[in-house]
């Protein structure tokens, strides 16, 4: 359904390009005696851009658009945005109807195109009636511009950005050719004009001369007849001579007509081969904007290459990047760990001196460093010794059992320092064991299987599962009370 929909999307932009390049060649060609009537280059009032500028646009948006059928990444395109982007072609397309249709009927209705004002877009027929198209353009640009806004949306999913091929470059490039065009076709349209009135001038000149030419004709039969007609009635010489005289100065003024006429002529001639001469250099600057237009394209399909082989990079790398990125965390965590357990250490061993310290106050009754000296508590009886004892209990209760729990505190710390480890060491080895699994199985999935089964199951077991049995530290203390327990026990 979502591969249909991009399909619906490449067609209607291909046929918005077909519309607006057969609006453009209307205006290029729709005024009288072939010249443009409408300016395709000016920009659209209230815009800073042209309707070749849209033209360009579209074009540009339709080509890319004809590749997204074969995007990797159609199915990571969210439903809203083709959807949107589908009514932004549709919308466009409209407007473009709305504006090509509005502008035909009103040259029909009115007689045909006589001026276009660009300062405030209104349009003056044959007729003399004025029309504003500003909302019509107005319309189509701005759809223009929501068009490509839901379009890239869409292509920052089908062409990663890398794979970016210079959009804005194309575009340019193809609206300055159309622009380019639009011109040529414009001065083109001009001299053909001017041409036309010249060729018109030259054939009612050589109309005339064929007139004055038959005129003598006319003349040089009437001498003959009026000459035949004075022999027979017998005419003097001198009348003839008269006669004859008189039409020889008519064909001389009408020969001398005819060679001023051809000396025109050949002057029109000069013209018309200096304006072939600029109809072949026009040419020539068209095949060249057509090979520029080549290499951009050339240059784009490089580009898209070049993206192609780096996302092929990317996508070879990604495992390895995930093993690493694996590796780095369990070491994280690994090192915190032994941290931790150090931290404990520090603070079981501080509880052993606290210990000993407070066991040595018990039987000591002064003490002195320098000069070193211990006197030690006369016991009189065993029940002032137990009175000590039990005097001291209260602070020697609370440091022992800081001791048992920094103790098995440190215990567990360890214990799962030594599992990060262990699971760092399986996801560092990881793709070592891959290839060589891969080089020994030579087809065969099952060794590969296990192997990605062994890795996801050490994955996947929690390292705090490690604490829930009993790994603490016992004091000397306590070992030796249990064994005395369980020996009394076994007797």
């Amino acid at each position: 359904m979502r591969k249909k929909k991009i399909d619906e999307i490449s067609l209607g932009a291909k046929d918005l390009a077909a519309t607006a390049i057969e609006l453009l060649e209307f205006f290029n060609s729709s005024g009288k005696t072939g010249s443009p009537s409408f300016d395709v280059a000016k920009a659209i009032h209230g815009t800073d851009i042209s309707y070749a500028d849209c033209v360009s646009r579209i074009a540009s948006m339709a080509e890319i658009a004809d590749k997204f059928g074969s995007s990797k990444h159609f199915l990571m395109v969210p439903g809203n945005r083709i959807a949107q982007l589908k009514q932004r072609i549709d919308e466009t397309q409209s407007h473009l109807n709305t504006l090509g249709g509005h502008f035909r009927q009103v040259i029909s209705a009115g007689g045909g195109f006589l001026q276009f004002n660009y300062d405030n877009f209104h349009l003056q027929t044959t007729n003399g009636q004025n029309h504003d198209f500003r909302t019509s353009f107005k319309s189509f640009s701005d759809s223009t511009e929501t068009l490509l806004d839901a379009f890239y949306s869409v292509l920052t999913v089908l062409r990663p950005t890398r794979s970016t091929y210079s959009f804005q470059a194309a575009a340019n490039a193809l609206s300055t050719i159309v622009e380019s065009s639009s011109e040529q076709l414009h001065k083109l349209h001009e001299e053909n004009a001017a041409l036309r009135q010249a060729v018109a001038a030259a054939s009612d000149q050589v109309s005339a001369a064929k007139t004055q030419a038959k005129s003598a004709k006319e003349a040089a039969a009437e001498t003959i007849l009026s000459r035949d007609e004075g022999a027979k009635d017998r005419n003097t010489i001198a009348e003839y001579l008269a006669d004859a005289t008189e039409k020889k100065a008519a064909i001389e003024s009408a020969h001398t007509e005819a060679s001023s006429l051809k000396k025109e002529v050949e002057e029109y001639r000069v013209k018309f081969e200096s304006f072939d001469q600029q109809l072949e250099k026009r040419n020539k600057d068209f095949e060249q904007g057509k090979v520029n237009q080549e290499q951009l394209f050339a240059h784009f399909e490089g580009q898209k290459q070049t993206a192609k082989s780096l996302l092929e990079q990317i996508e070879g790398l990604l495992p390895g990047a995930t093993s690493a990125g694996l590796a780095t965390a369990y070491s994280s965590r690994r090192v915190k760990a032994e941290d931790s357990a150090k931290l404990y250490s520090k603070a079981f061993f501080l509880g052993l001196v606290v210990l000993v310290v407070l066991a040595a106050a018990t039987v000591t009754q002064t003490i002195s460093l320098w000069p070193f000296y211990w006197d030690v508590i006369k016991i009189e009886s065993a029940k002032e010794y137990l009175d000590k004892i039990v005097f001291k209990l209260p602070l020697v209760i609370p440091v022992l059992w800081a001791i048992l729990t920094v103790s098995k505190r440190r215990s567990e710390m360890q214990r799962l320092a030594e599992e990060y480890a262990h699971k760092e060491a399986l996801a560092q080895s990881y793709q070592g064991f891959k290839k060589q699994v891969v080089e020994l199985g030579k087809g065969d999935d099952v060794l590969l299987q296990s192997l990605l089964e062994v890795m996801l199951k050490a994955i996947s077991n929690n390292a705090a599962q490690t604490l829930e049995g009993k790994h603490g530290e016992k004091m000397p203390v306590l070992e030796v009370i249990e064994e005395a327990v369980k020996k009394a026990v076994g007797n």
